[in-house]
């Protein structure tokens, strides 16, 4: 069961999901743009698929709902954490 911070209003949970890498848009079309984080850069809450780099699951960084069995702890670089 997801915790608050991952429950929609009526009590679906919205972790895991997988989808695109941690990433930034640079200037120019659109597509193409998307430039992928390192991974010291990525957030609480992400683990790259190794079958298919760029991609992976987002899972609730609160609760870990929907974290995968396989992920690992990735030093963040943010300072307080």
């Amino acid at each position: 069961m997801g915790c608050p911070q991952c429950t929609d209003p009526d009590g679906a949970e919205c972790f895991p999901v997988y989808g695109l890498g941690p990433h930034l848009h640079r200037a120019g079309p659109v597509i193409g743009s998307t430039v992928p984080l390192p991974a010291e850069q990525w957030p609480d809450g992400y683990t790259e698929d190794p079958d298919c780099p760029g991609m992976g699951t987002w899972w609730c960084p609160h609760c870990e709902c929907g974290k995968p069995p396989n992920a690992t702890a990735v030093p963040t670089g943010r300072l307080g954490d």
